[in-house]
């Protein structure tokens, strides 16, 4: 068996992503990359703007990279990634190879829409927030499902239980 180099989280905007993987890069002693953090760091503006100045094709692009960076780093670490990297073919074929565990953050749509108005640096698609995640939930979840190695409902736990609990998946003899 291959050991487990990454953890990606994955996962619609909200879902807890971040949160997550704050946590569970402190329980693995493991470095955390955040796409928006980094995207934003390197290109000196939030995720939304950028989306607004760049388009969503090129924003996407960004995201895709940041994966595909990430999970080329030779040092363990956690990847926030974004929701848009199952959308492309390369991102899912990274998120597959073995020494990657790929997690799906699942929230129900209401809950991130709930989350996604308290929050100003996400970019909006829709002025319909339910409307957009169930949107994107159609759209991306059979890719979410093809990549997962496991899932689990972030919205029924805080975020230190949910790191836990991938924690224990991946301290488990076999998975």
């Amino acid at each position: 068996m291959t050991e487990i180099q990454h953890v990606a989280l994955l996962g619609l905007m909200g879902a807890g992503k971040t949160s997550v993987g704050s946590e569970l890069a402190g329980l693995l002693g493991w470095a955390l990359s955040d796409s928006d953090k980094v995207i934003e760091q390197t290109q000196g503006a939030t995720v939304r703007e950028l989306n607004e100045r760049l388009g969503v094709d090129a924003m996407h692009e960004l995201e895709a990279g940041h994966l595909l960076y990430a999970l080329a780093a030779p040092e363990p670490s956690v990847v926030c990634a974004a929701a848009s990297v199952v959308d492309d073919a390369r991102c899912r074929e990274a998120l597959e190879r073995p020494e990657v565990f790929a997690v799906w953050l699942e929230v129900d749509p209401g809950r991130l829409a709930a989350r996604f108005a308290s929050g100003s640096h996400r970019p909006v698609f829709d002025p319909d927030a339910e409307r957009m995640f169930r949107r994107q939930l159609s759209q991306r979840a059979r890719w979410f499902k093809e990549v997962a190695d496991y899932r689990v409902r972030s919205d029924r736990s805080d975020a230190a239980r949910t790191a836990a609990l991938v924690a224990d998946v991946l301290s488990a003899p076999a998975r």
